[in-house]
């Protein structure tokens, strides 16, 4: 596309010093008709179409929004899934305020142990009271390990779901988004397949459409004429603008050659080339910038550059 651009500034300004009104009874090389890359733009989704702001012949911009399909159904499942990320952190446990309680028995259990401990040296325990003690200190530091690496489990598990909950909500997002009818390309609507109230689906189609800053004057050459074609060359392309009682008028064009077919085939009915004999043609393409005269399916006649 950006090539193309290119191509378009280049020839435009080419054609503005060269476009005109002539009169010319010359055989022309070649014969073809305009046209351009259309585009059908489809519906991403199912549902109700809201809205879809066109009619043909109206002028678009590259991602203008213009239409949207009912998303009512996709923001009612991501309510739901978010309604069920709030249950999941509300059953995430109190790993902290669990510990703490546990750290506090142990801190009490370790006093208890220090003062079991002095009174042992002093014969004042038995040995009983000061293995119980012990026993109890490390049942609770155990405890606490056993707890926390649960808890860690148990927080990991209900995060994962939510985790898995965010990614439904990131999907249905872009479902939405998609549910917003925009313009791919800078061009002119061709024609309208849907309206406002219809119930659309996927892959249905709502418009088509075109870019016709220029468009592409298809032709055709027969075999000794392929010297004449060269990619990248500059070819006057004439069109009838006026027809007297004595004269047709043609408006001379200047397009640049962009491409040559590289396979021969027989001569379409509707296209008549220089030598009439020749059962074999080229197809060839003639990229010509259009000053809004030219229109799709227009005939023109071809004259490579001299």
């Amino acid at each position: 596309m950006k090539k193309i651009r290119n191509l378009i500034l280049g020839t435009l300004i080419i054609a503005g010093s060269l476009t005109s009104c002539t009169s010319t009874d010359k055989q022309a090389d070649a014969f073809g008709n305009f046209e351009a890359i259309e585009i059908v733009v489809s519906a991403q989704g199912n549902g109700l179409l809201e809205d879809l702001k066109i009619e043909e012949g109206d002028k678009l911009s590259q991602n203008q929004k213009i239409g949207l399909i009912d998303t009512m159904s996709l923001n009612l499942q991501k309510i739901q899934i978010e309604q069920s990320i709030k249950a999941i952190y509300a059953k995430l446990p109190n790993k902290t305020d669990q510990i703490n309680v546990l750290k506090e028995k142990l801190a009490i259990a370790k006093l208890e142990q220090k003062r079991i401990t002095n009174l042992y040296k002093s014969d004042a325990a038995t040995a009983r009271q000061f293995d119980n003690v012990n026993s109890e200190v490390n049942v609770l530091k155990k405890q606490i390990v056993a707890t926390s690496s649960t808890l860690n489990i148990q927080q990991k598990g209900l995060l994962a779901e939510t985790s898995t909950l965010k990614a439904k909500i990131d999907l249905i997002n872009y479902q939405i988004s998609q549910y917003i009818i925009t313009s791919p390309i800078n061009g002119v609507v061709l024609t309208k397949y849907a309206y406002e109230g219809e119930v659309t689906y996927l892959g249905k189609s709502l418009f088509k459409m075109a870019n016709i800053d220029s468009l592409i004057c298809r032709a055709y050459i027969s075999e000794n004429q392929l010297n004449k074609a060269k990619i990248g060359e500059y070819a006057i392309v004439y069109i009838d603008a006026e027809e007297t009682t004595q004269k047709i008028i043609q408006k001379k064009y200047i397009g640049r050659l962009t491409w040559v077919s590289d396979k021969a085939e027989f001569t379409p009915k509707v296209i008549q080339t220089k030598e009439q004999r020749s059962n074999l043609v080229y197809a060839i393409k003639i990229l010509v910038p259009n000053d809004g005269s030219l229109k799709i399916g227009m005939p023109a006649r071809v004259e490579f550059h001299k």
